[in-house]
């Protein structure tokens, strides 16, 4: 029988659980269904309730069901061919090849254990579409991946191997597709312990495959609110600061956390558009440890420690982090996050451009368009006849975090939709307005 579903424990060196709450889990599991009477009126209840529903399912119209087939079919023959043709690009399944070394792509094309883990993640994004649960055999594709992943972390050479990095990097890939958060946790608790073995100085992993499982770690933390775990610290020893911005003036920013992240990002936005323009590589191991120690300090500052507008500043700049990666959903699943940006759009600010930014991040990010909160502000703050040229200079004016190439044209389109919403809603109000007289 297929397992419905799997849960990710912490264990220690011996393989046992190391906590608590681990072991009540499987105890609880192992007792499932045991000492059930087949003729008490809680099971009979149950299997009243499991016959309704397959009734139900069996009234369901029949096109539908040839409909969801034919996907199954096409999306099934799509995954089948992943391991011998692997002629879909990476970007299909979530990934910004972009930002994957060549050494790992190749890696990727020759290693059977990433190419069952790319077969598993392009299985489970054809299940989330047509279902909201994994199909048999995602679980065991999934199965046969940790079971390999678990037998080389016996060994040192794997514990250091890019191919285990990888393999992380897909597991994690999988469960913020799910929205599992306790698995996600979990694998990034592995990822904390292997660092911990290199003495927590990742020289030896590649850069960027670094820096995405830290984007899934940031995610996981403004999601939940739970501490990053990988909060990796790193000197400012190669990119320069800007000098301090008129706007912090403006907003009177004075905390020395929130000045100093904000600088060093305006330093690295700078970096990563004159790279882009002049058609020069980005150097990996700067860009990671500036975003690492930046989202690292942010995410260590107390709410109460800050005013308003810092506070706001601190959101905006967390947003803008989460902006640097693809994510395998198109709308970040951040609830922690989005009700903390919810709650910054309800206390006036100083600058309109730094509102405009704010609620550009957060679009960008996490916050949903039709969001009333949001509505309401920027119906309160951006004329109806602002374009979207020049709400970008007011934004670069300010020198406010913006990288053109990431974020320029997701602005444009959601900026253009809430002003036009608003014209139609105008028009709409014109019109009754017109019947009713």
């Amino acid at each position: 029988m297929a397992v419905s579903n799997f849960t990710f424990l912490t264990v220690d060196g011996t393989g046992r659980p190391s906590d608590p709450s681990s072991r009540a889990a499987i105890r609880s599991r192992c007792m499932k269904g045991v000492n059930v009477r087949q003729d008490s009126r809680r099971s009979k209840r149950k299997a009243k309730k499991t016959k309704e529903r397959k009734e139900n399912v069996t009234q369901t119209d029949i096109e539908d069901i040839l409909v969801t087939h034919r996907q199954e079919l096409a999306y099934a023959s799509l995954s089948e061919s992943l391991p011998t043709q692997m002629c879909m690009s990476i970007d299909d399944i979530g990934f910004n090849s972009s930002l994957l070394p060549p050494s790992v792509l190749q890696m990727a094309y020759q290693d059977k254990s990433i190419l069952t883990a790319l077969s598993m993640a392009s299985s489970a994004v054809t299940d989330l579409t047509i279902n909201t649960h994994l199909s048999s055999k995602t679980q065991q594709l999934l199965c046969n991946m940790l079971s390999t992943l678990n037998q080389g972390l016996h060994q040192a050479v794997k514990q250091q191997s890019p191919t285990t990095v990888l393999t992380i990097l897909i597991l994690l890939f999988t469960a913020e597709a799910m929205h599992d958060f306790d698995a996600m946790g979990a694998h990034l608790e592995g990822v904390g312990r292997l660092l911990i073995i290199r003495d927590r100085l990742p020289t030896g992993w590649d850069a960027k495959l670094l820096f995405k499982i830290q984007q899934f770690d940031l995610r996981l933390a403004l999601a939940t609110g739970r501490p990053l775990r990988l909060a990796l610290e790193f000197p400012y020893s190669t990119v320069p600061t800007t000098g301090t911005s008129n706007i912090l003036l403006k907003l009177g920013v004075s905390s020395p956390k929130i000045i100093e992240a904000f600088q060093n990002l305006q330093a690295l936005t700078q970096h990563a558009t004159e790279s882009m323009s002049m058609r020069i590589s980005l150097i990996w191991e700067d860009l990671q440890s500036q975003v690492s120690t930046i989202q690292t300090q942010l995410l260590s500052l107390e709410e109460g420690d800050l005013s308003d507008t810092e506070e706001a500043l601190r959101l905006g700049i967390l947003a803008f982090l989460t902006t640097l990666s693809l994510s395998p959903i198109r709308r970040l699943h951040l609830p922690r996050f989005c009700n903390q940006l919810e709650t910054s759009y309800t206390l006036q600010h100083n600058s309109k451009a730094f509102t405009i930014w704010l609620m550009m991040m957060g679009m960008l990010s996490t916050v949903e368009v039709s969001n009333r909160v949001l509505r309401d502000l920027w119906d309160g703050i951006v004329d109806t006849n602002l374009s979207w040229p020049d709400a970008r200079e007011m934004i670069g004016d300010e020198q406010l975090p913006w990288i053109g190439f990431i974020h320029d044209e997701p602005a444009k389109k959601v900026f253009n939709r809430l002003q036009a919403s608003r014209s139609s809603a105008k028009s709409s109000q014109e019109s009754n307005y017109i019947v009713l007289n």
